[in-house]
């Protein structure tokens, strides 16, 4: 075995060795009477203020140049560049002058006393307006140089007064309405961001007075820094503004053009415009119904033009998914000075599409598996700008590995086949009232219906057909809601196999797997997710609640066996609850340290004894504890020694904890370190699953943890990951020799077949 590694580490070492060497003449490109920049430091003199680490990262980020990349605290792509020499051509001096390396970044192109004047005004703009930034170069060796640029920043400056200088027109008595909730506080350092912020503030509430030509630009602020180190603030508008810019407008004619071409501009214009409640609209080839605008567009005939009702008009008809294009045009009525009209052109979409997905996976349960789904879409279905989509797909999955004795029974292969067809309707869909909340979000209303085939060969055969109304809204841009007031499963197994009745033989709670039952209920899910804003602290939370047969279990009566039915089938009884929160920390640049708790909890009466299958928790596997097999973990102490490939164990209460830091090595290239905790419970105890049972007292006795590393290839579009992973306690052993960290042997082949796992997947865990 140590020989079969000689041919890859041998290159390697060689690698390592040739960039060890060239390390040591990093300065090999550099002309003759230069130097190689190796960066800069900024130094602080006298006491730093409270926010002194924003201040100096925001300096920092200013310099320029940056010096020469590294990776390890190498410059690799520099002696990359200093392998090669002056290309002639194509070959591999062009690839690692022009593709692969960086030329050096050298100390004539630093402009330190330029450099200097822009650090001191960014400390200016920050209060410290007796601020002094001298630079200095300090010289290594013969061919290195590094700059340092010393900060001096004095007194900073505060706050002592604001002052609206208004007069007692309608403009100046909006303005000084404004100062109420002015962001400019007493005593609060001077900044100019904050100023800025302040202009932005009062012009938004301008514009939703009706003041459209009003603009930032028409403000101006004043500064008197002569008070002893604190400054007056005045705010007035600019004597030049223009008399158009002083004046609120109403609205006459909205009109929208939702066929609209920018080839054909003349064309698209054309046509007799129908009225929908005082809209007007132009679509000559009746390609929309008037009244799907009418949701769309807040701006009114005869009402005060609002920044707000534009903002939300905008959104809503570009959110409505059906416009590719969305651009208004607004334009002052001829011989009414204080009216506007307004038209918005739409481009939309072509109406219908195919496309096809192809996925390939690979399970920690030595499965491997490939799915395709072809799925059709027509965005604006009957006239409504309905969304309906038809899909099909179909996947198979089959043992690659690991394969025991008994495989024929509990190690074969698989397959499944969905169709599901589903109607998204912009508006929330009820025939009792007219409800269109005041959100830039468009309201929908999704209506599915779906049949799903699940075939295990030789095991059993499960069919699952599935009804669902549900509305989906969102209160701000990270707030999400799905309601599904209606959600209808039945769930039919055939074809089960006299092999999978010997499994049953063993264990009784697989046949819960496949049982025969309606799910009758609905769901609630509330989703906050603000990951994609630039804050060094993000967060994920996703709370859920579903629940079955709640009203009909207090209708129907129970029959001769004591189970309540439908059409002679039961059906389940339960309430679900999930909550999973995740913070995401951005420790620097290319650092991220991200936590996940996922706590889920059921409660199944009635007619259940446990959750239904497809209801229950499943833990292990690449996106939850990495260090065990999918669906092989608990439920609590229990440890199925029959067959560990039928991976079948559930739970109705799983707890778990994940923390990963997340770092960026180069390119697309990132790694990560993890540690994985948590496990799945029964709610009641089953006598063939001794210790599953959840009990506050012993729970934390059989947490599993976990630990390892990983490997992920982001190219934005498709991430691709490997996570190497080993357990580190594991629950269902003797108390008292459940933690196995002693146990670790990376160098015993044994050992690595049993405990070491790779999870290959796409995208990130969480």
């Amino acid at each position: 075995m140590v020989k079969s590694y000689k041919h890859i580490i041998s290159p390697i070492l060689a690698a390592l060795f040739a960039m060890g060497f060239y390390s040591c003449s990093s300065t090999k490109s550099v002309p003759e009477g230069d130097r190689l920049y190796t960066g800069t430091s900024v130094k602080w003199v006298g006491k730093k203020p409270r926010d002194y680490g924003t201040l100096n990262a925001s300096l920092e980020s200013s310099v320029r140049p940056k010096p020469n990349k590294k990776f390890l605290g190498m410059p690799i792509r520099l002696y990359l560049y200093n392998l090669g020499k002056k290309p002639k051509g194509k070959g591999l001096n062009h690839l690692l002058r022009n593709k692969l390396g960086e030329a050096p970044v050298l100390l004539s192109s630093v402009k330190a006393d330029y450099t200097a004047n822009v650090l001191e005004q960014y400390l200016v703009d920050n209060g410290f307006f007796q601020a002094l930034v001298t630079s200095e170069i300090k010289t290594s060796g013969s061919k290195k140089a590094s700059g340092v640029y010393t900060v001096t920043p004095n007194h900073r400056y505060r706050i002592k007064s604001v002052t609206y200088q208004t007069d007692s027109s309608d403009l100046g008595k909006a303005i000084a309405a404004a100062y109420k909730h002015t962001s400019l506080k007493i005593n609060r350092p001077y900044r100019l961001d904050s100023i800025k912020a302040e202009r932005v503030r009062i012009n938004n509430i301008l514009k939703d007075q009706g003041y459209y030509y009003f603009t930032v630009d028409h403000l101006l602020v004043e500064v008197d820094s002569t008070n002893n180190g604190m400054v007056d603030l005045y705010l007035k508008v600019k004597d030049e503004t223009p008399p158009q810019a002083k004046r609120p407008y109403t609205m006459k004619n909205i009109t929208l053009y939702p066929n609209y071409s920018l080839d054909q501009d003349s064309l698209s214009r054309k046509g007799t415009p129908v009225i929908y409640n005082g809209i007007r609209i132009i679509d000559s080839t009746k390609k929309f119904k008037p009244s799907v605008f009418d949701r769309m567009v807040f701006l009114k005939p005869d009402s005060m033009y609002r920044l707000s009702n534009h903002d939300i008009t905008l959104h809503r008809l570009t959110d409505l998914g059906t416009f590719k294009f969305v651009k208004g045009q607004f334009r002052q009525v001829r011989g009414d000075s204080s009216r506007l009209n307004v038209s918005f052109f739409l481009t939309p979409y072509p109406r219908r599409s195919l496309s096809a997905e192809l996925r390939g996976t690979s399970k920690s349960n030595n499965f491997a598996g490939s799915e395709i789904k072809i799925t059709s879409k027509d965005r604006n279905w009957l006239h409504y700008a309905n969304l309906l989509e038809i899909s099909l797909s179909g996947g198979l999955e089959w043992q690659v590995g690991g394969k025991g004795t008994n495989s024929t029974v509990v190690g074969g292969n698989s397959y499944n086949l969905k169709t599901e067809a589903a109607m998204t309707i912009p508006r929330f869909y009820q025939p009792f009232w007219n409800l269109n909340v005041h959100t830039p979000y468009v309201p929908r209303t999704r209506i599915s219906v779906s049949y799903e085939l699940y075939s295990r060969s030789q095991l059993y055969n499960l069919n699952a057909y599935n009804f669902q109304f549900q509305y989906i809204w969102r209160k701000t841009q990270f707030l999400e809601h799905k309601w599904a007031p209606v959600s209808i499963t039945y769930v039919l197994p055939t074809k089960t196999t006299a092999g999978y009745d010997s499994i049953l033989l063993n264990d009784p709670s697989q046949r819960s797997a496949i049982e025969k039952q309606f799910i009758l209920g609905g769901n609630y899910d509330i989703t906050y997710d603000n990951k994609a804003t630039n804050k060094v602290h993000t967060f994920y939370m996703n709370g859920n609640i579903d629940y079955s047969g709640n009203l009909a279990g207090l209708i129907i009566p129970r029959n001769d066996t004591g189970m309540k039915t439908i059409f002679g089938s039961p059906f389940a009884q339960f309430i679900r609850l999930s909550a999973d929160v995740r913070h995401y920390w951005k420790l620097n640049r290319s650092l991220t340290w991200v936590n996940r708790l996922f706590a889920g909890y059921g409660m199944p009466y009635g007619n259940s004894t446990t959750l239904p299958f497809v209801k229950q928790f499943f833990i292990g596997g690449s996106s939850s504890l990495r260090g065990f097999r999918a669906r092989t973990l608990g439920p609590g102490s229990y440890r199925d020694t029959s067959s560990k490939y039928l991976a079948n164990e559930a739970g109705d209460v799983k707890l778990e904890y994940n923390s990963e830091i997340r770092a960026h090595l180069t390119g697309i290239f990132n790694a990560a370190v993890f540690l994985d905790a948590g496990n799945i419970w029964l709610k009641k105890e089953v006598p063939e699953k001794l210790g599953s049972q959840f009990s506050t007292s012993r729970f934390v006795s059989q947490i599993a943890v976990d630990a390892g590393a990983g490997l992920r290839v982001d190219a934005s579009i498709l991430v691709v990951r490997l996570d190497l992973a080993f357990p580190l306690r594991k629950p269902w052993l003797p108390e008292g020799e459940r933690w196995v960290m002693k146990d670790i042997k990376f160098g015993d082949p044994d050992w690595r077949k049993e405990n070491l796992i790779l999870n290959i997947a796409i995208g990130y865990p969480f």
